[in-house]
Parts: C-alpha cells; structure tokens; sequence
C-alpha cells in the first residue's frame, strides 16, 4: 500500500515539474475561461503546482532519509532518530502550508512581518511555552538520554516512554495509564532513567506501623522466601532490604533486588506480588504491643 502511494507521489511530482518547467501546456483549459479570468487562473495554477512540488519533496526526503538510516542500523522500529526526522518534517510542512497560502493570496510574506510585527511579538509571547516545549521536544529526540521504551522517572510519575512529540512526552505508568509529560519538564525536572543503568535493579517501597514489626531481618527473610518461584530471574545475594525513613509511629522501607534480564511485564508481577505479601503479612500479625505483658503496677 505503502510502494502504491509513493509510485503515485511520484507521478505527480513528475507532471508538476513538467508544468513549471512549460512542458504540460494547460492553454486548452485556460482558454475556456473568459479572457479577464485567465491571467488570475494561470497564477494560481503556479502557486499552487509550487507549493505541492515543495510538499512532495520534502515527503520524498523525509521517506528516503528515515529509509537509509533504518537500512545502516539494521531496525524496523522508529527510534528518536527517525522521530526527529519527522518533527522536523511536520514543521517545515506547516511553514510550507502557510507559506502557499500567503502566495495564493498574493501576500509578500516579509511585508507581512515588517507591517504585524507588533502582533507577532504578541503571539511569540502567548505561545512561547508552545515554541519552547518544540524545541525541547527536538533536542530530546536528538539526544541518546531518553528513547522509546526506556523505563524513565520524570517528576513523580514512572514508566515506560511510548512516544516523545514535539510537545509532549508519552508515558505509560505500572497502571496502563497513559501520562502527557511537557517536554520542558525534561528539562527542569530531575529524571531518572532505568532502563540505561547498566543494573537493572527493581525497589518496592512500603511502610509499617512500628506495633507490627519485630525486627527488620524477619521482613527480608519472608519476602526473600515469598520471591523464591523468581529466583531464577533474580541475581543471586541481590536481596537487601533498607529502612529509608524513620517516622514517630512508622519506618518507611525499601526491597530491592536485581533482575538477570529486563523484563518489564516480570518486574509487575513480582512487584505486585511482593506487595500483596506485605500487606497479607500487616493484616494478619498481631500487634507487638498487644503481645507485651503488662507492667505490674
């Protein structure tokens, strides 16, 4: 479907080149306008043969562009290089639009600026955080920070990148939610990225009312055990389980552990496991201070 659409392109960016350059004579068509109409027919007829062949091949550029760079790396995927290749497509597109349409109407396009520049300042400064996540959204798809599918950290939202546009980063987070991020929070907002760190370790935080625990070490013992049909998935000795926080009446803690491969699908059933455990184990212990003897009086 794809080759029949080209071929078609490409036959009709063959006949409008043959029309600019005199070869397709249109006075047959013309001459059944009347004769006050045909000066103004012609003219159109130009802009708008100028304004499809610029279209054409800047498509044609984009296709061959993204076509060799996919065949020297060998991918069938996009990546951030072929996304920037078409933001860049999708902005030289609309400035071709608009560029047709000013001569269509016969509108000298610095004429235009020279005598609305006081209007233009007045839509730089209304949409300058539009223009600024633009430019942030190129940078990041021309940088190796972030790419499609790495498992990020932005903000207080994480997961998995599905998309980075010109204005907004697409993340899909442990819920299937989908997250628009702006692209300038890339920029000014501390960012993790898990899936470029060379261990790919997975944390499970949780709290626990100081009545319910014992000791921390009989914690790690039950979830180390709770985790023993993954051990063949999980780095041997990689278990360790750290108090993050002390509160008045709770501790705050972290399970980590390192998966031998990264397998985002594994690391949510064994997170969502882990968690289950945890709150079975709160829900189903006596308090400590229940268990204390009274103090004789």
């Amino acid at each position: 479907m794809k080759l029949i659409q080209l071929l078609a392109k490409a036959l009709l960016l063959f006949f409008l080149l043959r029309f600019r350059f005199g070869e397709v004579n249109v006075s047959p068509v013309l001459s059944m306008l009347k004769l006050k109409y045909r000066t103004s027919a012609e003219y159109y007829l130009e802009r708008l043969a100028d304004t499809l062949i610029f279209l054409l091949l800047l498509d044609f550029i984009q296709v061959i562009v993204v076509y060799l760079y996919k065949r020297r790396k060998k991918i069938q995927h996009s990546d951030n290089f072929t996304i920037g290749i078409g933001n860049i497509y999708t902005i030289l597109l609309v400035i071709g639009l608009i560029g047709g349409l000013l001569s269509l109407f016969r509108i000298d396009f610095r004429s235009l600026l020279t005598s609305v520049s006081l209007v233009f300042a007045g839509l730089a400064l209304i949409t300058k955080d539009y223009i600024s996540n633009m430019i942030n959204g190129m940078l990041m798809t021309f940088s190796d920070e972030v790419s499609i599918g790495d498992n990020i950290s932005i903000g207080s939202n994480k997961g998995k990148i599905l998309d980075i546009t010109l204005q907004k980063i697409h993340l899909l987070n442990d819920d299937d939610d989908v997250i628009y991020i702006p692209n300038n929070m890339f920029h000014t907002t501390e960012v993790i990225n898990y899936t470029k760190r060379d261990i790919k370790r997975t944390s499970v935080e949780f709290e626990i009312g100081l009545d319910y625990l014992n000791n921390v070490e009989e914690i790690e013992k039950m979830l180390i055990d709770t985790l023993k049909p993954f051990h063949e998935m999980i780095t041997p000795d990689s278990y360790y389980l750290r108090v993050v926080d002390m509160k008045k009446d709770a501790v705050l803690m972290r399970f980590q552990y390192i998966l031998k491969l990264h397998n985002k699908e594994m690391e949510r059933k064994i997170r969502r496991i882990t968690v289950r455990k945890i709150v079975e184990f709160i829900s189903t212990r006596n308090k400590i201070v229940d268990q204390r003897p009274d103090l004789p009086s």
